[in-house]
This record gives C-alpha cells, structure tokens and sequence, in this order.
C-alpha cells in the first residue's frame, strides 16, 4: 500500500493525525493528538457532570426511571460548557480530522515522489 494512503487511512481511521508518525511529521502528529485530547477531555467532562446530576435525580427520586424522561433530561440538564461552545469544539475536533487526513495524504505524496 503506497504511504500516503496509509497515512490518510490512520488519521482517518485511528486518531487524528496518527498518519503524521508514518511520514514523520512527529511535531504535527503530537500537536493533532494533544488538540484532539484536550478538546476530548473538556467535553467528558461535561458530559460526566450532567450524567451525575441526572443520577443524583434519579436515585433520590425526582425523576422516575424511564429512558424516555431521562433522555428529554439529557437535553434539558445545563452543564459546564454551553451547548455552543460543544458545538464549536466539535467541530474544531472535526477540522483537525480532515486536515489531518488531508495533510498526511499529501506529504506522504511528496515522499513517494522523491523515491
């Protein structure tokens, strides 16, 4: 398989920016993991936060255990990051997928033509 699908494939299909170690771009690669990671990390914590607030409603009571009310709680339930700003995080997740995929595909191009 020629490099610069392997790389695209494993920023596409591992983590971002994984195919960045295949045509050793170390930097590039480490910086799309710890992004990725960070924004990662911000978001499971909002998402714990809200799931804990839930829980706690659920086991004293307040809410009854139906998937249907606990999903509409879900939605409802205000969390340490706007939804906004969940979004915007996602996406910013999202353009670092493909300019990973991207990237990787052409310098892996470049190395194939220079041998």
């Amino acid at each position: 398989m020629k490099l610069s699908i392997k790389a695209a494939m494993f920023s596409g299909i591992v983590f971002p920016g994984a195919g960045y170690f295949l045509v050793d771009k170390k930097r590039r690669g480490i910086i799309s993991l710890i992004a990725t990671v960070s924004i990662l990390i911000f978001i499971m914590i909002d998402i714990f936060h809200r799931a804990n607030i839930i829980a706690e409603k659920i086991v004293f009571g307040i809410i009854p255990y139906d998937i249907a009310i606990i999903r509409e709680q879900i939605l409802l339930t205000p969390g340490n990051i706007s939804p906004e700003t969940l979004g915007n995080l996602s996406l910013v997740i999202g353009l670092i997928w493909i300019v990973s995929i991207v990237d990787g595909y052409y310098l892996g191009r470049g190395i194939e033509a220079k041998s």
